[in-house]
């Protein structure tokens, strides 16, 4: 076989591999929950197009005591795509990252994730719930949810209330 046609078939083998390896549903590797929120400002500000900022007056957030920061992140790519993700920092610590995806996308993700991370824990109203990784798909407005420990602990203290 010509020599560069086995290198050109290689390149395109490898070539492919890498552009699967793209679609990840995983969370974001460079917003580490909890951090505070210049820290994840300077990390967005590489992995994103574009960054807005805002502060949440009055606060909304029920963990937040002081203070409620997003960060709106313009073109990070998750799944394959550029999004939208709001980062949402409750007293200076991220806790909620929301990737919004087109509802034409939802099973898809929901299959990805339950391939990386093993079926839901549940499948209810709100959407597909995976505990073991603090994560979910939301089904209206469709976006995927990366949640911190204390934010976890928080719902399932108020799910628990509301049986």
């Amino acid at each position: 076989m010509n020599k560069s046609i086995l290198i050109f078939i290689l390149f395109s083998l490898l070539s492919a591999g890498c552009s699967t390896s793209r679609y990840s549903v995983a969370k974001p590797e460079a917003f580490k929950l909890g951090e505070n929120f210049e820290a994840i400002k300077k990390k967005a500000l590489s992995e994103c197009e574009k960054i807005t900022q805002r502060e949440i007056i009055p606060i909304t957030a029920p963990l937040a005591k002081r203070s409620q920061m997003q960060i709106d992140c313009i073109g990070l790519l998750y799944a394959g795509k550029p999004r939208k993700v709001e980062l949402v920092f409750q007293d200076d610590q991220l806790d909620l990252i929301w990737i919004l995806i087109p509802i034409e996308e939802k099973d898809e993700v929901i299959e990805s994730m339950s391939k990386l991370y093993g079926e839901p824990s549940m499948v209810i109203d709100y959407g597909a719930i995976y505990l073991n990784v603090n994560a979910a798909v939301r089904n209206e407005p469709t976006e995927v949810l990366f949640a911190s420990k204390r934010q976890v602990e928080a719902m399932l203290k108020t799910l628990a209330k509301a049986e």
